[in-house]
This record gives C-alpha cells, structure tokens and sequence, in this order.
C-alpha cells in the first residue's frame, strides 16, 4: 500500500473510527485530531488565511515534512478542522419540535462565533466529517414526528440559515460603512431608506428573526 496517496481516506476513516492499517515506520507521535486541534487554535488566531502545513508544524515542534504521516494536504487538514471546530452536537430533545429547533440553531451559531474562520470553509455537497451528520441527524430525529418527510429538509435549511448570518455578523464586525453611504442611499432608495430606519446590524438577533420565520411557515404547512 502507497501511504503517502491513501493519507486522505486513512484520516478520514479515523475520525470515522474505521480500522485502517498501520503505517509502517515509528509510532506516530500525534493523532490527526490532535494535529487539527492545534490547527484550530492557530486558524482561531491567525484566520483560515493563516494556516499551512509548516505553520501548524511549527506549532507541534515537528518538521513540515513530518506533518505528511497525518495529512495529505491542507485541504484535508481543513476538513479534519471543522469537524474539531464544530465539535459535538448539544442535546436538544424535548417536546416542542420548535424549541429544540431553536436551542440547535444557538448551538451552532455559538460554534460559529467561537470559530469565525468556518464562514470561510467552501461547504460540500456531501460533507465528510462524522459531527456534520451528527449535527443534521441530532435535529432530524427532534423533528421528524413533527415534520414527517420533511425533517432533513428542514434540518438543512436551519443549516444554512447560521452560516449566512454568521457571515453577516463577521461583515458586522469587520468595520462600519463610508459616512456618506447612507445619504446616498436615502436619495436614491427613498423606500429602503425608509425601513432601514429598524435597527438590523445584531445579527445574532436577526437569525432567531429568519429561525421563527421559518418554523411558522414549516408549522403552518404541516398543521
């Protein structure tokens, strides 16, 4: 077997908790999880711009070239990345299927704000860590007696509503517009103007706004 071309599957059936065979040479000193936990704290630091083989190397006290027992890339350190950043979903069952919806939005929004640089990871269409579907299959089983077919549905479209604000309150705190855009826009979208009058820049408050929204029109169309 060529190690260093199968680096990728092999990681990922670890986090999997799949057997794989053992590289041969010296026991490896570090798991790939630890290598992308300390890759966490850097991107935490630095941003996801900030992260490179031999920058998490240094960081560990090995060689770059030493990284390549755990990674084939930085590209499979990234994905190992969010599966450490996202961590565990919390517990959400209850009786209230929109409540627990709730509490997992939050949930996810907080790992979000803890980790900013995951705004910046392209999202799959198929993801690869075992957390993103532990996270879906968390909120599809608190849902699915309520929402029937449409629990996976409804557990995506959650998904994707903490990754665009999580997005927006990063641009948020990123620096304020230029002082002459408002009077700019008042003259030309008087409209606009108008409703922007409503305090919208907590994005935090914003999304429980979009959740709720969602889940009365989910809860009017199964009702």
């Amino acid at each position: 077997m060529n190690v260093m071309h199968s680096q990728e599957d092999r990681a990922l059936r670890q986090l999997w908790g799949i057997d794989v065979p053992v590289a041969r040479g010296p026991k490896a000193r570090w798991s790939p999880t630890q290598l992308a936990a300390a890759a966490v704290e850097l991107a935490d630091e630095t941003g996801l711009d900030g992260i490179s083989l031999g920058k998490v190397a240094e960081r560990l006290g090995m060689a770059t070239t030493a990284v390549y027992r755990y990674v084939d890339s930085k590209g499979e350190l990234i994905e190992l990345m969010v599966d450490v950043a996202v961590g565990d979903p919390p517990p959400i069952d209850g009786d209230d299927w929109r409540e627990c919806c709730r509490r997992w939005t939050t949930a996810l929004a907080d790992r979000y704000a803890d980790h900013p640089w995951l705004c910046d990871v392209s999202p799959r269409r198929m993801p690869t860590q075992p957390r993103a579907y532990a996270w879906i299959d968390a909120l599809v089983g608190s849902v699915a007696g309520a929402v029937e077919a449409d629990a996976l549905r409804v557990a995506l479209l959650l998904d994707s509503l903490v990754r665009t604000y999580a997005s927006l309150e990063r641009g948020v705190r990123g620096g304020t517009p230029p002082s002459w855009l408002g009077e700019a826009v008042a003259a030309r979208y008087p409209r606009l103007a108008s409703a922007a009058g409503q305090d919208v820049s907590d994005a935090r408050l914003e999304l429980d706004f979009a959740v709720d929204a969602v889940l009365r029109g989910i809860g009017e169309a199964v009702c």
